[in-house]
């Protein structure tokens, strides 16, 4: 679960961490879609790399945050 919720979005952490995956984020499109993405490919990779470790600290404190659970809960008993 990557997304900004404003349930989740209660905690500090979960809000920093957001920020810097949308930071992480922005430059890696930025870097794939630059004419030297065309001769340095592996800039845009090293930046990828960065965003999915960005994702899975998120992930990782989502998984163990009382404001994460509690909105994915709340989120469940609205589908079912």
């Amino acid at each position: 679960m990557v997304a900004e919720d404003e349930e989740i979005m209660n905690c500090s952490e979960c809000r920093d961490l957001y920020r810097a995956f949308e930071r992480k984020n922005a430059s890696y499109l930025e870097a794939r879609t630059a004419a030297f993405f065309q001769v340095s490919p592996i800039i845009a990779v090293r930046k990828y790399v960065d965003v999915q470790r960005d994702v899975s600290d998120l992930r990782e404190h989502q998984a163990e945050c009382p404001w994460a659970i509690a909105a994915e809960h709340v989120g469940q008993g609205l589908t079912h």
